[in-house]
């Protein structure tokens, strides 16, 4: 291909060499999405257009039993320290925190539930650049608001971040995602001026390729972090992409998932018998709606496949720098989500500060002054095949894609072994040479990493994925889960009801048939496990096991799980 510009070619040439004499460890391009749903990419069924992100699946490894925790913070914490969320400060996400426990001082939270990392986390990015990585990260940070806590104090060496959950994805995103609430976006920990022609992704995505270029020069392997905000709220998105997904959605949600579960069974990745979508009540029938809410309904689903796509497009300009530059065919790259689809119609609760600040008309929807999340029945959609949402603690909130693209050491093809974000740290540690963290690092106490490196089966299909995923566990706001093989106990109360339910998910990814009163012996082996895996993340259980609150009874009282 000809190079027309002669400054870019210049650059190119000049890069080119210098990634040839940097380190010969990988490098290590960690891809995250926002709220991405199971089955929204094309190579997992979905009908919008990712062809960069099926690129990676087609010449990598999908492992497709892998899980986040249910909601970003959490995730996040998982990621970066190898560790149960609740062993890292995020038990409970800070917003979840003020909302639930307003009038609760701090030292009456239990430890485990601040709601940001505690000093005692080791992350993977220290871990690294001090390992000899140039280590930077772009987009979401979400794990700390004091400065203590920033990415360039926790082993970073660029970065440009959103401090908080989100913000807008065009250049008004200072404003935040809610009512009195703003968004703060930092340099390396300085206020960052955002451009005119701000987004997000684009934006981050300029800022990563910076960094991929300063590591070059410098000769060093890099570590980045694309920790993208989309498709989260609010649904925004180029003009072209609106047009281009103008009409898809039109005949329902429904009838798109139906095409999903299609596909899934077309590609292999879900058995032939399996039933009629899965889906949570309190969904109206598509044809119960009015036209015009029909109409808005599609809407929302035409942003939200845009922002999809826009943010595949960006993806597909950072792997195009790396093969320009000589470093792709030496980069592990995971592309993954951090939870489950968003279910609640976000605007809807600040709906006086929404018709203020934006211009929510039919015409107008997922452009850059409109704030809408698409709700419950279209997150059923990017949920499919499985149910349930972010927030919660079904296959739909937790399970997520992972794919991992690296020829050189990653043998390509599905995997349907248990593995969860607390395995990311360990394999980037062992590919990069990085002993893990004891008990203690650098003068400071440490907790020992419970995560177990994935590269031996990412290496070798016949290899196991991950020890450490036997008793996988979560925790959130009342919710439960324990893992043992393809068996899963769920206390889902918020969505299933009161008490203990078990599913086979070999058999049932849905979870619709209740297995408990049939195999009793090993509910009772499975709240075992729960048990334990309470105690050691030190979460409050109840006399029946279910989560107790995580607020101590008095100051100064230290609760024990029972």
């Amino acid at each position: 291909m000809m190079i027309r510009n002669p400054i870019l070619a210049l650059g190119l040439g000049l890069l080119a060499p210098l990634a040839m004499a940097a380190e010969s460890r990988p490098n290590i391009l960690l891809l995250m999405a926002d709220d991405m749903g199971y089955s929204d990419i094309g190579a997992l069924g979905g009908e919008i257009d990712t062809p960069h992100i099926d690129g990676l699946v087609r010449d990598g490894r999908l492992l497709l039993d892998f899980h986040s925790a249910p909601s970003c913070s959490p995730t996040r914490a998982m990621l970066m320290t190898g560790n149960d969320q609740h062993l890292s400060g995020l038990g409970m996400m800070a917003e979840v925190r003020k909302r639930l426990y307003p009038e609760v001082p701090a030292e009456r939270i239990r430890p485990g539930y601040e709601g940001e990392l505690r000093g005692d986390a080791v992350t993977v990015a220290e871990l690294l650049r001090d390992g000899g990585y140039h280590t930077l990260i772009a987009g979401k940070w979400h794990l700390g608001m004091a400065p203590e806590q920033g990415p360039e104090r926790l082993g970073f060496a660029q970065s440009h971040v959103v401090l908080e959950g989100g913000s807008a994805h065009f250049k008004q995103a200072e404003m935040g995602l809610m009512a009195n609430y703003s968004s703060t976006f930092l340099h390396n920990g300085e206020p960052l001026a955002l451009p005119d022609d701000f987004y997000s992704t684009t934006f981050f995505t300029d800022r990563l390729i910076e960094g991929i270029d300063a590591a070059g020069q410098a000769g060093r392997p890099f570590f980045a972090f694309a920790a993208y905000t989309a498709p989260h709220w609010p649904l925004q998105a180029p003009d072209a992409l609106l047009q281009k997904y103008r009409g898809h959605y039109d005949d329902g949600y429904q009838a798109v998932a139906d095409r999903r579960l299609a596909r899934l069974k077309a590609l292999g990745l879900l058995g032939e018998d399996y039933p009629e979508r899965a889906w949570l009540e309190g969904v109206p029938a598509w044809e119960s709606l009015s036209r015009e809410q029909q109409q808005r309904s599609a809407r929302k689903m035409e942003a939200y496949a845009a922002m999809v796509e826009a943010m595949d497009r960006e993806i597909g300009r950072l792997l195009d720098h790396l093969k320009a530059t000589g470093a792709y065919d030496n980069t592990l790259i995971l592309f993954t989500s951090d939870n489950g689809p968003e279910s609640v119609d976000r605007e809807q609760p600040i709906q006086d500060w929404v018709n203020r600040h934006f211009d929510n008309s039919l015409d107008n929807l997922g452009r850059a002054n409109s704030f809408i999340a698409y709700g419950k029945a279209w997150a059923q959609v990017s949920a499919q095949p499985f149910r349930g949402f972010k927030q919660g603690i079904l296959e739909g909130g937790i399970r997520v894609p992972l794919v991992a693209h690296f020829p050189a050491r990653v043998e390509a093809g599905i995997s349907r072994e248990l593995a969860s974000m607390r395995d990311i740290m360990p394999t980037l540690l062992e590919l990069a040479g990085v002993a893990l963290p004891g008990i203690e690092y650098r003068g400071r106490p440490t907790l020992p990493v419970q995560g177990s490196s994935l590269l031996a089966h990412l290496s070798d299909a016949t290899r196991p994925a991950s020890p450490a995923s036997a008793g996988l566990g979560w925790e959130v706001d009342g919710s439960a889960a324990i893992r043992r093989g393809s068996m899963k106990l769920v206390h889902a109360p918020r969505q299933l009801g009161a008490g203990w339910r078990l599913f086979d998910l070999a058999a049932d990814p849905g979870e619709r048939h209740d297995l408990a009163t049939e195999r009793q012996e090993l509910v009772k082996t499975m709240l075992a496990d729960w048990r334990h895996y309470a105690q050691l993340n030190n979460i409050a259980l109840n006399a029946d096991l279910t989560p107790a609150t995580p607020v101590r009874e008095a100051p100064g009282q230290r609760m024990a799980a029972q």
